[in-house]
């Protein structure tokens, strides 16, 4: 039986997507060896943040899920994929940067190549992500592997100065279910705080 090789739909790549998130292996083998061609997995895009099967799989540090991802995407394919951004300019390394997911972040760096310097659309790279999320064994990983130092205030500032000017609320700072949150600043991650402490949000 020959696999599936025409655009997917909305449904099927949600499907996709959140196997990737709950590291479901198992799963996905069985789409990509029984349903669907694996070429077609460089399509996939999450309907919201449109974000790829890589970036819900770092985000959650599941690094088999990620290895085996990896594994079915062609090497022509393979750094334009591991460096896709999502609708906010975030790579698959920035969400494993943010939310400390070492072990994700040496493997893509070291085994791909990804690039810590992609700046996202709030001018931020993943190495500032770490740095700003207090993810030390992250930041000191980078500043030995690329020999870089830490972005001083100065450096920051106009990109805080955006911030400051509109405070942190619920309501310009996007909640995801999940650990794959978009953090802004440390005043948009209190903000998050306040409102997931009354909500019930997991993992699963």
């Amino acid at each position: 039986m020959s696999l599936y090789k025409g655009p997917l739909d909305q449904e099927d790549q949600d499907a996709i997507i959140q196997d990737s998130r709950a590291g479901d292996i198992e799963s996905l083998k069985e789409v990509f060896t029984t349903l669907i061609d694996p070429s077609m997995l460089v399509t996939c895009r999450d309907s919201v943040s449109q974000s790829s099967a890589l970036h819900m799989a770092a985000a959650n540090g599941h690094l088999e899920t990620v290895k085996y991802i990896l594994s079915l995407i062609s090497n022509d394919k393979l750094k334009e994929f591991v460096n896709l951004e999502n609708e906010t300019g975030n790579t698959a390394l920035h969400w494993a940067s943010l939310n400390g997911k070492l072990d994700v972040v040496t493997y893509l760096c070291d085994e791909f190549d990804a690039d810590p310097f992609i700046r996202n659309k709030f001018g931020h790279d993943a190495i500032f992500e770490a740095e700003n999320n207090g993810k030390e064994d992250i930041e000191t990983y980078f500043l030995k592997k690329y020999d870089v130092e830490p972005e001083s205030d100065d450096e920051s500032s106009n990109e805080a100065n955006a911030s400051e000017q509109t405070p942190a609320t619920t309501d310009n700072v996007e909640i995801t279910e999940g650990t794959e949150i978009e953090n802004v600043t440390k005043e948009a991650t209190e903000a998050l705080k306040e409102e997931t402490a009354k909500l019930s949000i997991s993992d699963n």
